[in-house]
C-alpha cells in the first residue's frame, strides 16, 4: 500500500510567495487586494480536484504533491493569508477519497478526530489548522513542509544506517511527539517512516495523528469514535503491532513498537524482521540482530520495545526514550565527579594515611528462593555492572559504578556466583593498574589503585602486597 499522502509535501525548489503575487497584483499596481472577478473559478458540482480548482472559494490547488490510501495531497494557495500579505501564503491541502464518505457519520466522527488533532500543539506534530468540506469533498488543512520524508531519508541510508550521535535527534523528537499525544489519549496507531518529514532545518514532524485511524465502531454507540486503521486500511503491517494485526484495543506500546521498529531501521539502515509482520516474524522465529555501536542498555530497550507481546514491551515511549538515550546524559555529570574527587585523594594521599581495610563481609545467609521480579532486578544489575566495568567505572562515581552494582545485587541475592566473581574482577583489574602505576613511578595513582582494589577485596593478595611494598 502507498504511503499516506501528507508525507509527501515536497515543494518544488522554484516555488515560493511569487505565486501569491500573481493573485495580489493588478494592471495598475495600486491596490494589492485580490478582487473577486481575478480569483479561479469556485469547484463546480461533480468537478473533479486537479491544479487551478478552489475549495471553499478560498484554497486554491496549485499541485499535486501525492496520492495515498486515504486521500490526495495538495499544495494549495490560502486566500486568506494572501490578502493578509502573509509570507507564508501555502498550505497542505489532503482531501479524503470519496470512498470514506458511504457512511454518513464518517464526517461526524473524522471532524471529532481533527479536533484532537487540532489539539495537539508540538513542536514535533504537523499543525493542523481546520477541517472542512466542499460539496462532496472532504478536506484537512495543515501547515506545509519543507524538506523530506523520513521514509526517503532511510531509502538513502548507508547499508550500516546512521550513527546514533546523528539519528538520536530524530528518535528523541519522534519520541517526545508521540509521548505528547498519549498524554493527551491520542493513539496514532499508523506510526512509520512515511509518518515522519524531515525539514529543511533538520527538524522531525509527525503526520496524521487521529486521522488515518478514525472511524466509527460498529455496533458500538454511534457518538462514539474509536481507532480501526485496519478497517481504513491505513494500517501498514511491516510497523503494526501484533494486538494492532490481531484487532485488539488501541494501546499506547502499539505506537511504542512503531517507534522501535523505526528506530532501529535507522539505526541499522534495514527494517528489524526484513519487513515481514509482527505475526509472520512471530511464527517464522526470525532473530533480531544486534546493532553494532549500542551499549547494552540501549541495545536492551530497543529489544525491549521490539517485543512481539504488549506485556513485554517496555510501559510507555517516554521510559524507552530514557533508557535509550545516550550513556552521556545518564553518566558524564556523575563521572566528572568522581573524576574530580580522585585528583583530589591522589593530591593528598600522601600526606594522609590510608583507612584501615573494611573487615570482611559477614557469611552469606541460608539461600533462598528468589521472585521473577528479584531475578529480573539481579539481571539488571549484573549487566549494568558489566557495562561499568568495560568503561572503566570500577569504584566510581559513587551510586554509579561497578562495584555498586554487583553488591546492590548480592544485596539481593547473597550467593550470587557472577556478582562475587565479577567484584575478584574489579579488585583484580586495579591491582594490574596500581602494578603499572608504580612501574612508571607514580607512587600517588598506584595507591590510590590499591585503596579501591581493597575497597571491593579488602583481603586481595597481590593489593596487600604491594601496599607493604609502598609503604617500607
Amino acid at each position: 500500500m502507498p504511503s499516506p499522502a501528507p508525507t509527501e509535501l515536497l515543494p518544488r525548489p522554484a516555488e515560493s510567495a511569487a505565486d501569491a503575487t500573481v493573485l495580489t497584483q493588478n494592471q495598475g499596481g495600486a491596490d494589492t487586494t485580490p478582487s473577486r472577478a481575478g480569483r479561479p473559478a469556485a469547484l463546480a458540482p461533480g468537478q473533479e480536484l486537479d491544479v487551478g480548482v478552489v475549495l471553499k472559494d478560498r484554497f486554491v490547488l496549485k499541485e499535486k504533491l501525492g496520492q495515498g490510501g486515504m486521500g490526495a495531497v495538495f499544495k494549495a494557495l490560502d486566500l486568506r493569508k494572501v490578502e493578509a500579505d502573509d509570507r507564508e501564503p501555502f498550505v497542505a491541502l489532503k482531501v479524503l477519497n470519496q470512498d470514506f464518505l458511504d457512511n454518513p457519520l464518517f464526517f461526524i466522527a473524522l471532524q471529532r478526530e481533527a479536533k484532537r488533532a487540532q489539539s495537539l500543539s508540538h513542536p514535533n506534530i504537523v499543525t493542523v489548522y481546520d477541517f472542512d468540506r466542499d460539496g462532496a469533498y472532504v478536506f484537512m488543512t495543515m501547515e506545509y513542509l519543507q524538506g523530506r520524508p523520513l521514509d526517503s531519508l532511510i531509502r538513502d541510508l548507508p547499508a550500516v544506517g546512521m550513527p546514533f550521535k546523528k539519528a538520536w535527534p530524530l528518535i528523541q523528537a519522534m519520541a517526545d511527539a508521540l509521548a505528547y499525544a498519549h498524554r493527551k489519549h491520542i493513539v496514532h496507531s499508523d506510526f512509520k517512516p512515511g509518518n515522519v518529514f524531515i525539514t529543511s532545518q533538520n527538524e522531525a514532524k509527525v503526520l496524521d495523528f487521529g486521522i488515518a485511524t478514525a472511524i466509527p465502531h460498529p455496533g458500538k454507540d454511534t457518538d462514539a469514535t474509536v481507532f480501526n486503521a485496519r478497517d481504513l486500511g491505513a494500517m501498514t503491517p511491516a510497523y503494526a503491532s501484533l494486538e494492532q494485526l490481531r484487532e485488539q484495543p488501541p494501546d499506547p506500546r502499539d505506537d511504542l513498537y512503531a517507534l522501535a521498529c523505526v528506530a532501529y531501521e535507522l539505526l541499522s539502515g534495514k527494517h528489524p524482521f526484513g519487513r515481514l509482520s509482527a505475526e509472520q516474524a512471530l511464527a517464522l522465529h526470525v532473530p533480531l540482530q544486534a546493532i553494532a555501536g549500542l551499549s547494552r542498555p540501549q541495545w536492551k530497550a530497543l529489544r525491549r520495545g521490539l517485543a512481539f507481546k504488549r506485556d513485554e514491551r517496555i510501559g510507555s515511549v517516554a521510559e524507552f526514550l530514557k533508557l535509550l538515550q545516550p550513556r552521556s546524559k545518564l553518566f558524564y555529570g556523575a563521572w566528572g565527579a568522581g573524576l574530580l574527587a580522585a585528583a583530589t585523594l591522589g593530591a593528598v594521599y600522601l600526606i594522609r594515611p590510608a583507612a584501615p581495610p573494611t573487615p570482611p563481609a559477614p557469611p552469606p545467609p541460608t539461600l533462598v528462593e528468589l521472585s521473577p521480579e528479584q531475578q529480573r532486578k539481579v539481571d539488571d544489575l549484573l549487566e549494568l555492572a558489566a557495562i561499568h566495568f568495560d568503561a572503566g567505572y570500577f569504584t566510581e562515581p559513587a551510586g554509579s559504578n561497578a562495584l555498586w552494582a554487583y553488591r546492590e545485587a548480592l544485596g539481593i541475592d547473597p550467593r550470587n556466583a557472577k556478582a562475587r566473581d565479577g567484584i575478584k574482577k574489579i579488585a583484580d583489574a586495579e591491582e594490574q593498574a596500581a602494578w603499572a602505576s608504580y612501574e612508571t613511578g607514580d607512587r600517588a595513582q598506584s595507591l590510590k589503585n590499591i585503596q579501591e582494589g581493597l575497597e571491593a577485596d579488602p583481603g586481595h593478595p597481590g593489593l596487600l602486597k604491594l601496599k607493604s611494598k609502598l609503604e617500607n
